[in-house]
């Protein structure tokens, strides 16, 4: 019975700081923003569309580049491409492999643990220049699949959360507006003393 119990509040601990983490890195940059609603929104598209869309090694240049053209959020974009990490993204990239297939007509060649097998040299990369040419050597057909799955994915999924994130953030901005004006309102009224 000793056993489970340090087993059970380990796991919990475990949760706990897991829990604080996501808190800290997903909740908090909406909670301390002082940007108006579209620009946080934004932020989440673009990291769920290149957290989902563009390969590991790429993503931080991509954001970057996309800053360039359009305003958003980075702190909230780079949060939101955690998405995608090294533990998710062998059965991520062949689901997107699979939905590529299927999309164009194509029957899957490969098996998951074929798939994984070739993206290893990938996940192994020692810097983004091993990395892109790694991916590319994967070859043109399963390159397209892989685009086309992962186009397909990101987009919706980034485009929902840019509209939950905005419903979200216009939500808060108007509580905090309503706030606003109702302690003003009580601070402006005069003070009626008894005679």
């Amino acid at each position: 019975m000793l056993a489970f119990n340090n087993t059970f509040y380990s796991f919990t601990g475990y949760l706990k700081k897991l829990f604080t983490k996501i808190k800290r890195v997903f909740v908090d940059p909406f909670i301390r923003s002082q940007n108006p609603p579209w620009y946080d929104a934004r932020g989440v598209f673009v990291g769920l569309f290149v957290g989902v869309g563009i390969p590991l090694g790429g993503q931080t240049i991509c954001m970057g580049l996309l800053r360039l053209i359009v305003p958003f959020n980075l702190l909230v974009a780079f949060a939101f491409t955690w998405v995608n990490n090294p533990i998710s993204v062998g059965p991520m990239y062949y689901g997107f492999y699979l939905i590529g297939s299927f999309l164009l007509h194509r029957p899957p060649v490969r098996d998951f643990h074929e798939f994984y097998l070739l993206i290893t040299p990938i996940l192994d990369a020692k810097n983004l220049g091993d990395a892109c040419a790694q991916f590319l050597a994967l070859g043109g057909d399963i390159l397209l699949r892989w685009v086309v799955g992962s186009f397909i994915v990101a987009t919706p999924l980034g485009l929902a959360g840019y509209f939950l994130s905005l419903r979200i953030q216009t939500s808060r901005a108007q509580k905090k507006v309503s706030h606003a004006l109702s302690s003003d309102a009580t601070r402006s009224q005069p003070i009626m003393k008894d005679k």
